[in-house]
């Protein structure tokens, strides 16, 4: 079995049957904390927030429903640029992600700071632009490798319970980040909000350099030697 391939449906029981096996060994508990983390992360870092309020963000900001419309479009087009990313040779897991996720704290930080002085005085132009740039950094990102990298990282026999747990996982922090967005942003205001949001990815940032490691091309084997600390992630090579 290889990292990047596919090898057929996963088998396995259900989630219940190989939760033991989850945790059986020091490479698999390793690999539930990514791919568990990574999807945390992928939520709690502000992404249903950012899309699912684009309408609201916009119209306090004093934009349009255009604006909203043109986010997703871009959305659509960086979901191109990002499979082929995925699918080039030049580029492996971890480049994408680490990338990906430091430009998305960026553009959280910019959005704090442009709403700073409140909603009514920000710069439309430049929030849009930080907008396109969380959208598109997210889309090259967190969007695809974190559920790569979920699938990549087990055998296959325990492999669709892992991405089972994930996607509970990710719709449980997605709904929380739904449900706490509007109080919060009521609350404490836009400002507030985002830079939580960039504390957030950034830890995420950290989270993904000491702990994800490279999957792309890699048998189970060499990213099992990864997870239980004969190779520093920093250090893998996908090829």
């Amino acid at each position: 079995w290889e990292g990047g391939g596919g090898g057929g449906p996963p088998g396995g029981g259900g989630v219940l049957e190989n939760l033991g096996e989850l945790v059986e060994t020091k490479a698999n508990r390793k690999a539930l904390t990514v791919g568990i983390g990574l999807v945390l992360f992928q939520q709690l870092s502000g992404q249903p927030s950012v899309l699912y309020y684009a309408n609201k963000i916009f119209e306090r900001a004093g934009l349009g429903f255009e604006a909203a419309v043109g986010v997703g479009l871009f959305k659509a087009l960086m979901t191109l640029v990002s499979v082929q990313l995925v699918d080039s040779p030049r580029w492996g897991r971890r480049p994408l992600l680490l990338i990906g996720t430091a430009g998305m704290t960026v553009s959280l930080v910019v959005l704090g700071a442009l709403f700073a002085n409140g909603a009514e005085n920000t710069n439309q132009a430049a929030v849009i632009g930080a907008i396109v740039s969380y959208v598109g950094f997210y889309q090259i990102g967190f969007g695809p490798i974190s559920w790569l990298i979920l699938s990549e990282v087990f055998p296959q026999r325990i492999r669709a319970s892992a991405v089972s747990l994930g996607t509970l996982a990710n719709f449980a922090s997605n709904l929380l980040v739904t449900a706490v967005f509007e109080a919060e942003r009521q609350n404490f205001g836009e400002s507030i909000l985002f830079l939580q949001f960039a504390a957030i990815a950034g830890a995420a940032v950290a989270f993904e350099y000491f702990l994800v490691p490279e999957t792309r091309g890699l048998s189970l084997e060499q990213i099992e030697a990864q997870l239980e600390g004969d190779i520093n992630p920093s250090d893998s090579k996908g090829g």
